[in-house]
Parts: structure tokens; C-alpha cells; sequence
């Protein structure tokens, strides 16, 4: 018998049991994937700040070694999308 792969992304488990008919078909496995970490290439590419801005605004979600700088994607977007690179200093009126 062939084997299908369903995926579903959704905030909560989604209700659906092991011996349940779905589409068709019997459930007989559910697993739950790993979250995929991202390298510090793959944000320069994306946000186009460099590579040492990365690591220094990304530091408390490392998730690699100090060689090999991996980051959760939810969480560096979250610190990445506010551009708040100010040089210099404050700027008086």
C-alpha cells in the first residue's frame, strides 16, 4: 500500500487520532518535525546586514557553536525586522 505525507502547520496539535479514516485513507504514524535552524548566510541574504551584525544582534538566540552561528528563524526575524542601527551620537536640536 502506498504511503502519503500530509503536512500541517498550525499553532495547536490538530485533532486527529492514529486508526482515523482522513481523505480516503487510514492515520497509522504521526510525528512531529524538528524546527529548521537557519545559518548567518542565510539572514545576510535575506535582511542584507552583514554577517559580524548578525551575529552580535543574534548572540542570545545562538543555538550553534561560536564556529557555527545557527538561529532559530521565528525568533531572529523577531530581533532582525526593527532596523534599530543608529552611528554616532544622538543627534541635538
Amino acid at each position: 500500500m502506498p504511503e502519503f505525507i500530509v503536512t500541517i502547520e498550525a499553532d495547536s496539535a490538530p485533532q486527529i487520532v492514529l486508526g482515523q479514516i482522513l481523505l480516503g485513507g487510514t492515520v497509522t504514524a504521526l510525528k512531529l518535525e524538528k524546527r529548521k535552524l537557519v545559518s548567518v548566510a542565510e539572514l545576510v541574504a535575506k535582511y542584507g546586514y552583514s554577517d559580524e551584525t548578525i551575529r552580535t544582534r543574534c548572540i542570545s538566540i545562538n543555538q550553534g557553536s561560536n564556529g557555527k552561528h545557527m538561529y532559530d528563524p521565528d525568533a531572529a526575524d523577531a530581533l532582525l525586522r526593527n532596523p534599530k542601527f543608529r552611528r554616532g551620537p544622538k543627534r541635538k536640536n
